[in-house]
């Protein structure tokens, strides 16, 4: 009997280290769900401060629109330049370059067209939270004249006018992009 005892001492520490190993593995896998876990939340925080950041920019461009009393200047996309004063680009004519920037790989092409906020608004709170400057481009869509026998035309005849506003910007870390496009209608008396 006492052989079956020193066997069973044995037998009592494998099953302890492969209880050990069990519960290491199983503490291994839950510290992998907890990293994973946190970086999904990191991610989706860097995604909501994209968000809001893109969503400022086209509240801050809504706001000018806004305030002004007449139709504002158009450029078209070929005709611009980075001295350039106009604010809002014409889209009634075709263009190249209007393709290209609409492209969602063409951000830091886009970037250098777009208007950095404090254009719009000289006291805009600009984010610190956001990897790149907030930035929006305006573009002019149409324009709804009141006396339907005028057309194609928004001078000297009351009506509304339809813009599109884009605006592109990142989260803190630069990982996460967001993209808005709205359209804001502004009625113009002349």
């Amino acid at each position: 009997m006492k052989g079956g005892v020193n066997l069973q001492q044995g037998a009592t520490l494998v099953v302890a280290l492969v209880l050990l190993l069990v519960m290491a593995l199983m503490a291994s896998t839950s510290l992998q769900s907890n990293v994973l876990q946190l970086r999904m939340a990191a991610n989706m925080q860097d995604e909501a401060v994209a968000f809001e950041a893109t969503e400022t920019a086209l509240l801050y461009s809504e706001k000018w629109l806004s305030e002004q009393d007449e139709m504002p200047n158009l450029i078209h996309y070929d005709d611009w330049r980075s001295t350039s004063r106009e604010l809002v680009f014409d889209s009634s004519k075709g263009s190249a370059l209007k393709d290209e920037l609409l492209q969602p790989g063409s951000v830091d092409d886009w970037e250098t067209k777009a208007h950095l906020l404090s254009v719009f608004d000289v006291n805009a709170r600009l984010s610190a939270t956001v990897a790149r400057p907030l930035r929006v481009s305006l573009e002019f869509r149409e324009y709804d004249a009141d006396n339907k026998a005028i057309k194609g035309s928004y001078l000297g005849a009351s009506g509304s006018g339809l813009f599109r506003q884009l605006s592109r910007n990142t989260g803190a870390t630069g990982n996460s992009e967001v993209v808005l496009i709205s359209e804001y209608r502004k009625r113009f008396e002349y």
